[in-house]
């Protein structure tokens, strides 16, 4: 909570700064623009596709897990006690590696999609750069802000929709978007 009052402190004081120094304010609600644009969706789809062809490896070595242990607790009773323990160790074995294999993947993931909100952020940057000299704005907020993954605060409590810049950047991500193709 000290931290969020903290920066809420440090918001006012900055946007205070850039008004007194007779600057423009505005705002953008960054996760709209990821969710709207055309780059933003193309980055949803690649992490979509890449968390897919993960989780069918997964899948399919759950299943074998799966048939595995119906396939020990049939046979159990009529196994020999060195027979038995053997499979049970060859399944635990299995669950080892598959847990070893969802971490493993798991890491990839968080990776895959630190690498593209790296690369949406640099190309939203850039936009918003260029709005700023055009409007001369001073100061950009974003909307929210994501604390300590607990979820999102709003950073810009109000703010008259003449301010909201959001919209006018999906129009220029999806033109620059556009213009790559």
């Amino acid at each position: 909570m000290k931290k969020v009052l903290a920066l809420m402190v440090a918001l006012l004081f900055a946007a205070t700064t850039a008004v007194a120094a007779g600057g423009k304010i505005a705002f953008v609600d960054t996760q709209t623009v990821f969710d709207k644009t055309k780059v933003g969706k193309k980055y949803q789809g690649v992490l979509k596709e890449y968390y897919d062809s993960r989780k069918k490896i997964l899948d399919i070595d759950a299943d074998e897990i799966q048939k595995l242990r119906e396939d020990y607790g049939k046979q159990s009773a009529v196994l020999k006690p060195d027979v038995r323990r053997d499979k049970e160790e060859s399944i635990s074995r299995k669950i080892s590696e598959f847990e070893k294999k969802r971490s493993e993947f798991n890491s990839e993931l968080g990776k895959k999609n630190e690498e593209l909100s790296t690369e949406f952020n640099q190309e939203m940057m850039a936009i918003l750069k260029d709005m700023a000299k055009k409007e001369k704005i001073s100061l950009i907020l974003n909307r929210t802000i994501n604390v300590m993954s607990k979820g999102e605060v709003p950073a810009v409590l109000y703010g008259d929709e003449e301010l909201d810049l959001t919209e006018k950047v999906v129009v220029e991500l999806d033109k620059k978007f556009d213009a790559k193709k």
